[in-house]
């Protein structure tokens, strides 16, 4: 069920532009660090994990995004 959730919540975000500063990937890892924070709190240690999943994988995003712009030839 989690990880349904975990798709749901990456499709959701649909067709969008890529930011080369990753910016939008970094502020979504926020978001979803600050969900799981609150989400552990309220005693869902299971779906806190997930949540922080996401958020890392959003963190890798706005790297992978970032290391592909500056290993692109300069004009």
């Amino acid at each position: 069920m989690r990880n349904g959730f975990r798709t749901g919540i990456f499709n959701s975000r649909g067709v969008h532009w890529v930011d080369p500063t990753g910016k939008p990937e970094k502020e979504l890892a926020d978001e979803y660090k600050q969900k799981a924070e609150e989400v552990e709190n309220a005693g869902y240690q299971r779906f806190a994990v997930t949540l922080r999943g996401i958020a890392e994988s959003y963190e890798l995003d706005a790297k992978r995004i970032i290391d592909e712009r500056e290993g692109e030839p300069s004009e």
